[in-house]
């Protein structure tokens, strides 16, 4: 089954380097010095809790093209790149291809579809605290490494039902969810979650977990998103929030969200008004009290 990863950051490193050290029909699509650090070196994962990994793709390239009709393409940008990964990838879809987005965002699938009529739209989550070091060099930090993903509708799916043994051999915990939108929503109150909570208190995960008055805060955010799933008709585990709490307690000192990373670098683009906007205007179109995601909104936006 020919894979192709399309963007080779912190989330496409992990996915890509896994599924590249144990599979040959793995092609990775990348620009700039990405490219170039691949081409030469191929790619390397140094992960606290799997070790370090050296890979090389089958390929890798700017040109999708070159890559030929793919099974399925991990599209793994940023939100505010979706358009661009989605054309960028037309001559290599045809109607059997299944495209599974894993953007911070949820139901990332009907965006999709308002960018190309061809191929199967699928939606993905995934749980890791990765960031590219270098190009060509990942970090995965902590623990966590696993991934859901599945179409909407239910309809079942040979290529992703492969997908998920393939991941899972590589060494990624990998799920085929017939109902996808409790795991979109659960990835989703994490990562947003987190991303309030960073973007809030202006620190990393070390200078929170102390402070008892700050974990109301952590506790609340969560509570607020998990409200807002079941508003939006996901039935999220009502112990989601406690469950959460206790992770954020678990995180090494330097955990960050990409988000808050970008906020913090001062970034010209974020997925802020992806990430916590979605959550804000979702909250007034739903009629639900978030104090503390407006106060992370209104922090930011005014």
């Amino acid at each position: 089954m020919k894979i192709a990863v399309l963007g080779i950051g912190g989330i496409g490193g992990v996915l890509g380097a896994f599924l590249a050290s144990k599979f040959d029909d793995v092609h990775f699509i990348a620009r700039g010095k990405t490219l170039e650090a691949i081409r030469q070196n191929g790619i390397k994962l140094i992960s606290d809790s799997r070790g370090t990994i050296f890979a090389r793709p089958a390929s890798v390239t700017d040109k999708p093209e070159e890559i030929g009709t793919a099974d399925i393409i991990l599209i793994c940008t940023k939100g505010y790149g979706l358009e661009n990964a989605v054309k960028q990838c037309i001559p290599i879809i045809d109607e059997n291809t299944v495209i599974l987005p894993f953007l911070n965002g949820i139901n990332i699938s009907d965006d999709i579809k308002k960018y190309t009529q061809k191929g199967i739209a699928a939606d993905g989550a995934i749980y890791v605290f990765a960031n590219i070091e270098q190009p060509g060099v990942i970090h995965h930090s902590g623990t966590m490494l696993k991934t859901a993903f599945g179409i909407k509708n239910g309809e079942k799916n040979k290529n992703l039902e492969a997908l998920a043994q393939m991941l899972t051999e590589s060494g990624i915990e990998s799920t085929y969810a017939e109902d996808i939108l409790v795991p979109l929503w659960e990835k989703y109150i994490m990562m947003c979650g987190n991303s309030c909570i960073f973007a809030y208190f202006n620190s990393a995960a070390g200078e929170i977990q102390p402070d008892p008055e700050k974990m109301k805060f952590v506790s609340a955010v969560y509570g607020e998103l998990a409200a807002l799933a079941h508003l939006s008709g996901a039935e999220v585990s009502p112990d989601i929030a406690e469950k959460y709490t206790k992770t954020f307690l678990t995180l090494p000192k330097d955990t960050i969200t990409s988000l808050y990373r970008d906020i913090k670098n001062g970034s010209p683009q974020t997925e802020f008004d992806s990430i916590i906007g979605k959550a804000y205007n979702l909250s007034i179109q739903l009629g639900a009290d978030t104090p503390c995601i407006n106060a992370v909104y209104r922090k930011y936006r005014g």
